[in-house]
């Protein structure tokens, strides 16, 4: 509906500004037409991106009035759907989950998938801000449902973590773990590496929290496994401080050691301090003091550089 301007500079926006506001005048000489209310609908874009929302919001409206009169009803729907996000950015909630649900109106009769999609992530988020919680949940399960059906992996992931969102707030670990399960599989289709570990390790991190010690080691190795195999040096730390954290828990202490011991190792490779500190106080926890710990890294060296 109107130029994209997000990336230019605030200055060269209200530049850009002026220049059109100068054009309108001569254009509305000639008369309100689609041409004048086009100029006018990418004035109040500019307006919004420089957070003159009330000017912005008044532009917006004549031209809404305009694609009333020419029964424009996809030209309608962009309007409600800009002045949904303008009402959101000024915090006034409510109304932009009445401008998305005016929008998504016309999007679902004209069958605009995509953006009946974005519609109903604005009216989720809103209700969320409104701590609607039920309702956005409703918002975020139909929005999932359509991304699913129309294999909109991106949108589905997005109205997941949503879901996910609102449930971590009312505690509703059981259905999370059925969320994460479904992000896993959406991150599978896209072949996102780092998007399928961790949801790997929340899994095991839910497990933990049932306290399926056992449950929680297979999907913590999971996840450390693709993350070696993607060779994403920070997850794999992370993957085996949790597989060790969870040989704790089973009394398995060595084993426990040996986990650390191999994340310490990649963590001085990578000149990760946060996790070496965090490391060497876990190792420190197991009994260990600081010679015993540069004595197993210097073993565990040695060991690789000979099976190498």
């Amino acid at each position: 509906m109107s130029e994209d301007n997000t990336r230019l500079p605030p200055e060269r926006l209200r530049q850009l500004l002026e220049e059109k506001l100068k054009n309108l005048k001569e254009l509305e000489i000639i008369g309100k037409n689609s041409i004048y209310v086009k100029e006018l609908s990418d004035i109040a874009l500019i307006q919004l991106q420089l957070q003159l929302y009330d000017d912005s919001e008044q532009n917006y409206l004549i031209c809404l009035k305009h694609f009333e009169k020419q029964k424009d009803r996809l030209g309608q729907a962009a309007v409600h759907g800009v002045l949904g996000t303008l009402f959101f950015t000024k915090g006034e909630y409510q109304k932009s989950i009445d401008h998305n649900e005016k929008a998504n109106k016309f999007y679902l009769d004209l069958k605009q998938i995509e953006e009946q999609i974005t519609c109903l992530k604005g009216i989720g988020i809103s209700l969320i801000k409104l701590n609607k919680l039920d309702e956005a949940s409703e918002v975020f399960n139909d929005c999932s449902n359509i991304c699913s059906t129309t294999n909109d992996i991106y949108g589905l992931l997005d109205c997941l973590g949503n879901l996910i969102n609102i449930y971590e707030l009312t505690g509703k670990w059981d259905t999370i773990f059925e969320l994460y399960k479904k992000t896993l599989k959406a991150f599978k289709q896209i072949n996102d590496f780092k998007g399928i570990t961790t949801s790997y390790f929340n899994l095991g991190i839910l497990q933990k929290r049932f306290n399926n010690m056992e449950e929680a080691l297979r999907y913590f190795k999971k996840g450390t496994n693709v993350a070696i195999d993607s060779n994403y040096a920070e997850l794999i730390i992370k993957g085996l401080g949790y597989v060790g954290e969870i040989y704790v828990y089973l009394g398995d202490l060595k084993e426990a050691m040996n986990q650390f011991i191999k994340a310490l190792h990649i963590a001085n490779n990578i000149k990760a301090e946060n996790a070496k500190k965090q490391l060497v106080i876990l190792l420190t926890s197991l009994g260990l003091q600081h010679n015993d710990i540069y004595e197993e890294l210097k073993k565990y060296k040695e060991e690789k550089e000979k099976n190498f």
